[in-house]
Formats: structure tokens, sequence, C-alpha cells
């Protein structure tokens, strides 16, 4: 079974009505999750929970990670809110001051204050005996941002691999590796990155390869430097022609040093070195900065990656924290496979590794071969969209859409095809599925068909009247993606509006109640056929009422297919760490009452009171929000029909892990039978 706690987590705690600290935080998460140069680094955050009273939370240290680093970004907004808190309850301050004495009673956790403005010190005198983070010093906005990234990254990489004398030590010794003819020349590269070693790094935790005295043990010096480092090459026109050189990137190699490469070149190599590759590669910009931050961010990967390849590992596994070649296997037990992290490599590359009898495989690889569901053509819809309470879970929409990939990415490598019910235009998410099925990985994990045979869709696009739509944007999608266009309700066209044609050009806006009853139709009918052609359905998330952009349905559309599945005994996972529908059904069904489902709550959106007259008229079906909430208390969690216990429904609720989620949701799959018209081909 997957662990169900993560290795590592950052709490951004920041004041909720601050937009610049709130900038600060979500560039923060970028860092350590979308950093394109480092893929595969995916460190889970939290922000402060908003509740929208802009009042202090309940402090707390996540339960989801072994090891916690809180960022408090402190400036104006919060200061001057340091005194304000509810009622009989704690300040901003008190906040504050509890999240420090809370990392302080345990040595995996750790408390970091950022001073974001001249007056964030002192912020509380009970804070007076820590150092803040003076970011403020810093006068350009893209190098503040940077100066607290980069000791961000130093305390995670130290919460990972503890330092046993100094909790402040560098998290790591960077071995600078460079062809000592090189001083002074190549326009400064490797004395840039001297100096800033010597102005930044007064303890001496680099190491420079050209200290090492003449006449010495070459190789015991090099050994000794490079098997406690992280190695910074510096690619020069005369690097690769150097043996030390060449002897350094074999050493971190063999010692799986996490390093990356400077390319510094001026002219050209008459020979590049074969194995100075399979490492983040950076140009050269005349900032030494920015090549350090690289490194931090590529130590940083490694040493994650170590932590989620041992929880994952098996007890013959070789872990290998990088991408396998030929001079890293070679030497290996053939007997002991090695689980490297994801992406998997190509199939050219696999079938060099293959001569030296070691299997080399990546989480997701194995993942795929245990739960290989191809065969069965199972359909699993999607109920996604972003809920208005996912601040209150200390979450914003980059969490959601993060999630919506990463379970998306599991279920497909698993063989599952996917539904989804939205527009096809190209700032929503059926894009974006369909660009995922061209992600790196789920190609190299697909399996090809028969041979003759045609790929089967892997993501089927339900598409509602009146939902407009042109050639150009179906035909983007892909041949890997089957539209399905769902039919006019029966009583809406020309006759009686003449926007309601068969294939409207333009989305109809809600200008009348009879527009809003069209799209409220119109979205039931498409959401119905798509309940009875899959098999289960997996909700994320959900919007809850008419604020905001609202919604165009009968009800929030997330809800309607949750009340759709659960009335036509389909299988629904409900995902509830990210509010919304998914976890207000939950609520219900263990007997937690919502407002969300009272009418005086939604009787707001655009022509209610009419709408709801118009169907009674007209004959339709109109669900009274009080008899949907005790429609679903009656049912309970049994009434999911999901092949899961109580329990792990419970726990599928509230875990963020996408690989325990799919786990959880491909488990409860596998112990349910269904006829091939609920989306299993016979």
């Amino acid at each position: 079974m997957i662990s169900k706690r993560f290795p590592v987590l950052v709490q951004f705690e920041f004041h909720p009505g601050s937009t610049d600290a709130a900038a600060m935080a979500e560039y923060l998460h970028m860092v350590i999750n979308d950093d394109a140069a480092v893929p595969g680094l995916r460190i889970p955050t939290r922000f402060t929970p908003d509740d929208y009273s802009f009042m202090p939370p309940e402090p707390r240290l996540s339960e989801e990670a072994d090891r916690v680093l809180v960022v408090l970004l402190v400036d104006d907004q919060l200061v001057t809110n340091a005194r304000k808190g509810r009622s009989g309850g704690i300040t901003w301050g008190d906040y504050a001051v509890k999240l420090r004495q809370l990392c302080d009673e345990s040595p995996n956790h750790r408390f970091l204050p950022v001073s974001l403005s001249t007056f964030a010190w002192p912020f509380d005198t009970r804070l007076n005996d820590l150092s803040f983070l003076r970011a403020f010093d810093e006068p350009d906005e893209e190098q503040r941002k940077k100066l607290v990234a980069r000791r961000m990254l130093h305390l995670l990489i130290r919460r990972l691999r503890p330092h046993t004398a100094d909790e402040d030590a560098s998290p790591v010794t960077i071995f600078l590796s460079h062809a000592k003819i090189d001083i002074g020349k190549q326009s400064g590269v490797v004395n840039s990155l001297l100096d800033y070693f010597k102005a930044n790094q007064p303890e001496r935790t680099w190491f420079d390869s050209g200290d090492i005295a003449s006449g010495s043990q070459f190789a015991k010096a090099i050994e000794k430097g490079v098997t406690d480092s992280a190695l910074l090459a510096v690619a020069t026109d005369a690097y690769s022609s150097r043996s030390w050189c060449r002897k350094e990137i074999l050493l971190a190699k063999h010692y799986q040093r996490p390093f990356v490469i400077v390319d510094a070149l001026q002219e050209r190599e008459i020979r590049r070195f074969p194995y100075a590759g399979n490492a983040p590669v950076f140009r050269w910009r005349d900032d030494p900065r920015d090549v350090v931050d690289s490194l931090l961010r590529e130590i940083l990967r490694h040493t994650y990656a170590e932590e989620i390849l041992r929880q994952r590992a098996r007890p013959e596994d070789d872990i290998l924290p990088s991408g396998p070649e030929l001079v890293t296997v070679v030497h290996r037990d053939k007997a002991k496979p090695v689980l490297y992290p994801d992406p998997p490599l190509g199939m050219e590359e696999l079938a060099v590794l293959s001569f030296t009898g070691v299997t080399v495989e990546t989480p997701l690889e194995r993942y795929a071969k245990a739960h290989d569901l191809r065969a069965q053509q199972i359909l699993v819809a999607l109920s996604i969209s972003e809920s208005e309470d996912l601040p209150r879970f200390g979450l914003r929409k980059p969490h959601l859409e993060d999630m919506l990939i990463e379970i998306s990415r599991y279920l497909l490598v698993a063989g599952v095809r996917l539904a989804f019910g939205g527009h096809l235009g190209s700032v929503g998410y059926t894009v974006r599925l369909a660009d995922l099925l061209y992600d790196p990985i789920i190609e190299q994990l697909r399996r090809e068909p028969a041979h003759g045979s045609a790929l089967p869709a892997e993501l089927v696009s339900y598409l509602a009247w009146p939902f407009a739509n042109t050639t150009a944007e179906v035909a983007r999608l892909g041949a890997l993606v089957e539209v399905r266009r769902c039919t006019r309700p029966a009583g809406l066209d020309e006759t009686v509006d003449a926007a309601f044609v068969e294939t409207p050009s333009t989305d109809i806006p809600i200008d009348s109640v009879m527009h809003r009853f069209a799209w409220a139709r119109g979205l039931t009918i498409m959401r119905q056929r798509q309940t009875k052609e899959v098999a289960a359905r997996v909700i994320i998330g959900g919007r809850l009422g008419p604020s905001g952009d609202g919604y165009r349905g009968r009800m929030p559309g997330v809800l309607e297919e949750a009340l759709l599945a659960i009335r036509a005994e389909r299988p629904i996972y409900l995902v509830g760490a990210f509010g919304g529908c998914a976890r207000l059904v939950f609520d219900v069904l263990v007997g937690d009452p919502r407002p969300e489902l009272r009418w005086d709550y939604h009787n707001c959106a655009p022509y209610s009171e009419e709408l709801r007259t118009l169907y009674k008229q007209r004959g339709e079906t109109w669900d009274e929000y009080d008899a949907i909430a005790d429609e679903l208390k009656a049912h309970g969690i049994v009434g999911l029909k999901n092949g899961l216990t109580e329990d792990q429904n419970r726990e599928l609720a509230m875990t963020r892990s996408a690989e325990r989620i799919v786990e959880l949701v491909l488990h409860g799959i596998q112990q349910c039978n269904y006829p091939a018209a609920a989306g299993i081909a016979e």
C-alpha cells in the first residue's frame, strides 16, 4: 500500500488580505512544484486557511507529512492586524507564536519567518529571539523571491537530510568541478562562481577541485570531496580534455550524487566526455546565483526522489534517484531490479540498457503492470471544478488542477478511459485532459494495439447542448479523443426562441428565464447520458453555489452528477480534501448538515424563482434542496456502491495523495461487477 504521509510539506502562512504575501507564496509553491527545469519535483504545500473573515484560523501543523516547514510571510498587512482576532479567540500574533511553538516541539519541523517589509520585525515581541529572513533588503522583486526560495530550498533539504551537529549548516557541500586552466579565462565563469562562494559561503561549504595540492593522492582527495557533495561541473572548451574532470564526473555518478552542468562553451569541444550527460544543463548567463539555485533544486529533487522511492521500493530493489544509464547500471547485481524516478526512459535507451541484464523500472511502470485494466475498456467519469471553499482547506486553484492531472495520469496508465463533460475552449479542463494523452509518461506506457487496429479513444468528451463549438476546436483535441454530442432537449427549438438552433455557433447568454431553462435542461440531459454510459465517477471539488461565476444548470453541476450517479447506483468516489461538492456530499452522507443544501442559499442565482415555476409548468422534475439533503442522508456511505469500506471512503474523502486516491479508486472498481452497458466493452 502507498504510504499515507508525504516525506515533507511546506505551510505558507500569511494574512489572507495580503496580495503581496499571497503572490510570494504562489511563487514559492511553483518553485517546488512546476519548475520545468526540475521535472518530477512535487513537494506538497498548504496555504493559510481562509474563510473570508480575515480572522486567524486554528493554528496547527499539517498531519499529512512526517516533516513540516512553516514559512511565515510577514508584511505590513500582518503587522497591522497582529492584535486582531475573533472575539474571545486568538490574534494573528498568537497564531504565529503558536505555529512557532508547534515547530519547536519536534526536530522534524522548522519555522522560517520572512520579513517582506521594513516594519515586519518586530511583528510580535514573543518572536524577537528569532532571526527573520530580511527579504525586503533586496530591492529587485524577482531577486527578492529568489532569495526566499533559496532559503526555503536549503531548509527543505535539511529536513530530509538532517545535520546532527548544526541545524543551520549548509545542506550540502558544493564540489566545484572545473579545469584549472579556465581560472581567469572563459569569460570569468569559474572566477565568478568562486567569488560568489567566498562571499556567500564563508564557512567553507564548498570545495574547489583546483585546490587539491600538487603531488597528493588525487583520486582519494576527489573521492572524499565527491561522496558528500553535490557536483557543479563547469563545462568549458577544455573541461572534457582533462582526466581529473572526467574522473570527478564518474565518481559523482558512482556515488549517486546530484550534479548539474554549467554550459560555458565559448567556441567548441573536440570531444564531449560521453558520461557528462544525463543531468540538468544550464547555459551560463553571467549570474552565479541562478546556477546555485538550479543546483539546490536538483539536490532537493534528488533527495526527495530517494525518500519517495524508499516508500515504494520492494526489499530486493536497488534505488537510483536519477535516470539510469550504462555507467550507473553496468556494475549492479543483475538479480536486483533498479527503481528510478518517473518519467520512464524512452524505448531506445531501454534497448541499450537491456544488454546489461539489469531490470530498470519506475513506480508508474510497475503501477501500470499491476493495474492493467486496458482489456476491460472501463470508462470512468471525472467531475471537477473549482470550489468557493477551496481556500478554507488551505489550498488554491493550482492544487486542484495538479490533482486533476495526477489522478488522470494514474488512471490512464492503468488502462482506464476517461470521460469528461465540459466546453472545448482553450482554457477548459477538456483541452488539458486531451493534452495529457500526449504526455511523455502516458505515451511511453501506452500499450500498442493489435496489428492493424486503431488505438481506442482514451478520453470521451461529452458536449452538452447548447455549448457552442467549432470544427477546429474538435480537431484540436486529437485522434485519441471521442466527442459525444448530446441532443437538443425536446420542446426547445427555434419556435420557442430563435437562439435555440440545433448547433449553436455562439453560447446562448443567460439573460432570460427561458435561456436559463435551456441550459439547465441541456446540461441535465448530458449528465444523464454520461451516467448511463460510464462505469464509475470520481468527484473532486465542485462549485457549491451561485456566487462568482455561478452555474448555468438546474443546480451546481458536480452536485447533479453525484446525485444522478447515486440514484443510478453507479460507483462514486468522493475526493473531499479539496472541499466543494465532493466534501458537501460526503458530509451529508455521514449525517453532517450543510447550509448549501437549502433553497435560500441558491435562490439568488439568475431567474431562480421563475425557473422553478417554469420547470413545474413544463412537467419537468424539480428537486427541492432539503429533499436532496434528506435523500443523501438516507443513502449514507453505503449508497456510494463503490466497493470500498466505510473507513476506506473516509480516507478517500480526506487524503491529498494522488497515488493513494487512485489506489483506493482502482481497488473499489475491481471489487465491483459491471454490465457491459455501464462503460465496459464485452
